[in-house]
């Protein structure tokens, strides 16, 4: 019964041994009182207080300028195919899908897409650059009206080749 005292009594020691090793001192454990950021007040930064510089400056005027240039000629260029594709159009209404008045026809409204495409490329780059501000979160009322207005002429002449191929009868 002895050794099983010593072996307890050597136990109690080493246990008693290792719980004091992880206590301290008062002064180490970390205060309870509330850290400045814990207040939901915190003190502005230096950067905070600068004015904010836009992210993406607004698009050039000279830029917008020649894209609407652009999408002016090439609407000009639209009507003027508009112009030879329409009688093309009326003369091979009716007519068999193998007649040559048809097949010209359908020449004439191809080269007429192919002018839409055109007008429809310079709005795709006012879309990119819209898509640009927006991602910035940088509004640009110059791009906006720019591309409306070429979304109109896109629309415009989308709406002039349906009304072709509805006078062609297809």
């Amino acid at each position: 019964m002895h050794t099983v005292t010593r072996q307890f009594a050597a136990t109690a020691l080493l246990f008693g041994a290792a719980l004091s090793g992880c206590a301290g001192s008062g002064d180490t454990y970390p205060s309870l009182a509330m850290r400045p950021f814990e207040s939901g007040n915190p003190a502005p930064s230096p950067a905070e207080a600068q004015p904010s510089v836009p992210i993406r400056p607004m698009t050039a005027p000279a830029r917008l300028a020649e894209l609407r240039q652009a999408a002016v000629r090439a609407h000009t260029a639209f009507t003027a195919q508009q112009g030879r594709a329409a009688p093309l159009a009326r003369a091979a209404a009716g007519q068999p899908v193998t007649s040559n008045a048809r097949a010209a026809a359908v020449v004439a409204l191809a080269d007429l897409d192919s002018r839409r495409a055109e007008t429809a490329a310079t709005l795709t780059a006012l879309d990119q650059l819209a898509a640009e501000a927006a991602g910035a979160l940088a509004a640009d009322p110059g791009l906006t009206a720019t591309q409306t207005e070429v979304a109109g002429l896109v629309a415009e002449q989308d709406a002039a080749i349906t009304a072709l191929w509805k006078t062609l009868g297809s």
